[in-house]
Parts: structure tokens; C-alpha cells; sequence
């Protein structure tokens, strides 16, 4: 607000740009209307997610690898984390930990190899074929499927 010599306040008018203004448009607003990026907010060199800097899954998977040496019957070895983790599980349900028992075998459902069971089929494979001999032997299947049919 401004004041004027007779001590009363004014109101002064907000200063629009002239309208005349090539840069000024659809999709351009007046630069006093534009979005200002200040350092609490979002400043326009610090977008995203840091250069260098981990996700969990990446995490997880280094955690998951990293190597210990451990002495085992005398001997040292090198084990990851993942393996001890999985030696000492199957320790505890070896000494009657029910809940241990249970973890084991649910990681060995979802990550042991399938057993191929007794109950199984078996699968038929046809001969090897060249292009040309399989476009040949399914242009005369479609015309005996046609004669079959008939007109």
C-alpha cells in the first residue's frame, strides 16, 4: 500500500505484463506468475532419486551375498550371509523349534527343485523341419481339412 501526501492508504494495482508480449501465451504464463523454485522447495537441480544411492531390493541382495569366515569342524570358510542364515535356521529345527521347522520348510517349497513324480506324462516332439518342409505339410493338412469338410 502506498501513502500519499494526505496520510490516507491507497491500494496500488498489481503489475501485469503487456499482453502484447511474444513469450507470454497458451502453455507460457507471465514470468511474475511462473513457479519459483526456492531451496525448501523443489529446486530444479535436485530432482529425483541421488546419484549413487541404493534400493531396498539392491540392499537386500548385498546384504544377502556378503561373505563371513566362519570355522567349522576345525576349518575356516567363507560363507554368505543368506547361507548362514539358512545353516542356522536348519539347526533350530533340528533341536525341535516348531516355528523354525516351519520357516525351513516353506523356504524349501518355494526354492527346492521340482521332483519329477512317478503320475507324469511325457511329452511328444515333433521331427525337425525346415521352413519350406513345414509350410508344405501345412498346406496339405488345410486342403484335406478342406475335402473333409466338402463344399
Amino acid at each position: 500500500m502506498d501513502q500519499p501526501d494526505d496520510g490516507k492508504p491507497t491500494m496500488s494495482k498489481p503489475e501485469f505484463p503487456d499482453n502484447n508480449d511474444p513469450s507470454v501465451g497458451y502453455g507460457k504464463p507471465p514470468m511474475v506468475r511462473r513457479f519459483k523454485c526456492d531451496p525448501f522447495g523443489n529446486p530444479t537441480n535436485k530432482s529425483g532419486r541421488p546419484k549413487g544411492s541404493k534400493n531396498r531390493k539392491t540392499m537386500v541382495r548385498e546384504i544377502a551375498h556378503e561373505m563371513h569366515t566362519v570355522t567349522e569342524n576345525g576349518r575356516k570358510r567363507r560363507r554368505s550371509t543368506l547361507e548362514l542364515i539358512l545353516l542356522k535356521l536348519r539347526n533350530k529345527a533340528l533341536t525341535g523349534n516348531v516355528r523354525a521347522y516351519r520357516a525351513y520348510c516353506e523356504f524349501l517349497e518355494k526354492y527346492e527343485p521340482q521332483n519329477a513324480g512317478s503320475d507324469l506324462g511325457f511329452m511328444v516332439a515333433p521331427a525337425e523341419m525346415t521352413q519350406e518342409e513345414w509350410i508344405a505339410a501345412e498346406t496339405q493338412r488345410n486342403l484335406e481339412r478342406q475335402r473333409s469338410q466338402g463344399p
